[in-house]
């Protein structure tokens, strides 16, 4: 009996541009605006900026930091939309990491008015009148992946409790990523642990995913195991380059598998502890991963002989060397399986967008 075919479905136009220098490589023939984080972009790489985009930049605007809500986004558009009314198809650029791109993810779409932004984002869905502007993202930290995916998440602080946004049209892709790990080299040492800890959440969430297959697996696997080897040695301080590079290469790796797959329980867990307990994404993502590589191995058996492949030890439990190496760059697990509330509350997020992608997750009753 001939074996059935698997067919693969692959979406992704990203036009990606990797390599130490590629920015200081980039040619600029169209009118732009930029959105840039102050914090991540030095005043050297800014001058240069300003200076080789000289009359074809429109306006510029900064990203100050915090989390990116639906109202710091509506002023980013009241600050960058004159500019690109002047000139139809002016190309937004933004440099900086996460929140600075899935913010500029929102300004692409230039709509009628402002007054029709939050309606726009809560709904998910673009009015009738609009303009989608080119997209070009400039990661400077090594985590986010956002650079290759169409999602972007606003926080909408309006609603009580606050509420975390997917802003997700079906175009939203951007056409170019220009990676370059050079921009990561002045990130501090802690936030570029907590955005590594990102790429790991992004790799494992794709492998016990219910939409992985072949092709994001390796993808993922790869990425993963370059950040157990390369994130220690990164945080030791001695050699930044080597390390960054590689870090930058597993995030663009990472995201392009969850470009296909999305994220899953871990992910659906963090929001919580980013909004209330102010940890960032990453190390907030990453204090869910033993426990949810526990259930995954228990709800499927080709998923635990796949994570056995993550690590170099096979005889001692995935989780186990997961919780020791998270440990070492201080983060401690949680498991919410030790309390009835505790039980409660995970049968709830399993439940939930990103809970549902997990393999473990019980299927959905049509």
């Amino acid at each position: 009996m001939a074996a059935q075919a698997l067919h693969l479905g692959w979406h992704n136009p990203v036009r990606i541009t990797w390599g130490c220098g590629a920015v200081r490589d980039l040619q600029w023939e169209q009118p732009v605006v930029v959105l840039a984080d102050r914090a991540a972009l030095s005043a050297d790489n800014a001058d240069f900026l300003r200076d080789t985009l000289g009359a074809h930049c429109l306006g510029w605007a900064w990203y100050e930091g915090g989390l990116a809500t639906v109202e710091m986004a509506r002023q980013l558009c009241k600050t960058l939309w004159p500019a690109m009314q002047r000139q139809p198809g002016t190309t937004v650029i933004a440099l900086g990491g996460g929140s600075t791109l899935d913010l500029a993810k929102a300004v692409r779409y230039r709509l009628a008015d402002t007054a029709l932004c939050a309606r726009t984002w809560r709904h998910n869905q673009l009015p009738e009148v609009y303009e989608r502007h080119p997209l070009w993202l400039l990661p400077t930290t090594a985590g986010t992946g956002s650079e290759v995916t169409r999602w972007a998440t606003l926080w909408d602080t309006d609603a009580l409790p606050a509420v975390k946004l997917s802003w997700s049209p079906p175009d939203g892709f951007a056409e170019r990523a220009i990676v370059d790990p050079k921009l990561t080299l002045s990130c501090p040492l802690p936030q570029s642990r907590d955005c590594a800890l990102d790429t790991l959440a992004h790799a494992l969430e794709s492998l016990w995913n219910k939409k992985t297959n072949p092709i994001t697996e390796a993808l993922a696997l790869e990425a993963a195991r370059i950040v157990i080897a390369q994130l220690p040695i990164l945080l030791q301080g001695q050699d930044a380059h080597a390390p960054r590079i590689a870090l930058a290469r597993a995030s663009v790796l990472a995201g392009l598998a969850m470009s296909q797959t999305q994220t899953a329980l871990a992910h659906a867990l963090s929001y919580d502890l980013t909004l209330h307990e102010h940890l960032p994404h990453g190390h907030a993502c990453a204090v869910w991963l033993p426990m949810a590589w526990e259930l995954a191995e228990e709800a499927s058996s080709d998923c635990a002989i796949l994570l056995q492949r993550v690590f170099e030890d096979a005889k001692t439990p995935g989780a186990q060397q997961l919780t020791q190496w998270l440990a070492g760059l201080g983060v401690s697990p949680r498991d919410l399986r030790t309390s009835s509330s505790g039980r409660e509350h995970l049968s709830l997020e399993l439940g939930s967008a990103r809970g549902r992608n997990f393999i473990g997750s019980p299927a959905e009753v049509s």
